[in-house]
C-alpha cells in the first residue's frame, strides 16, 4: 500500500488521471482557457470525457480527453500533450498538426 501512495504523490498535471481531475474543476478550467486564449468566458458545460472517434477508411481514430462548451456554445477539446515526437516518414514534429 505504501508503494501505491508513493506513486500517487509523484503524479503531476501531465498524468491523465490528474489532468482530468483538475480540469473537472470548473473555476480552474475556465481560468486556464481564458489565460491561454486571452478571452473572457462566463461559464462552461462539460459535454463529454474520453470520447473516441472511430477510424474511417482514409483516417485514423482518435480519443478526446475532455470536451467543454462555453456560454456562446464554442466547443473546446482539452488535451494534455507531453511529447512532441517526430513523424518517422517526414521527420516533422507532430504537435503542430495535432493541435490544429
Amino acid at each position: 500500500m505504501q508503494n501505491l501512495a508513493t506513486k500517487f504523490e509523484n503524479l503531476t498535471i501531465q498524468s491523465d488521471f490528474i489532468f482530468k481531475k483538475v480540469m473537472s474543476r470548473k473555476r480552474i478550467c475556465i481560468h486556464l482557457l481564458e489565460e491561454l486564449l486571452q478571452i473572457k468566458i462566463a461559464d462552461i458545460n462539460y459535454l463529454e470525457a474520453e470520447k473516441s472517434l472511430e477510424p474511417e477508411f482514409v483516417s485514423r481514430g482518435i480519443r478526446l480527453d475532455i470536451i467543454v462548451a462555453d456560454d456562446k456554445n464554442t466547443h473546446y477539446n482539452l488535451e494534455m500533450q507531453v511529447k512532441n515526437t517526430k513523424n518517422p516518414d517526414t521527420k516533422n514534429y507532430v504537435l503542430p498538426k495535432r493541435t490544429r
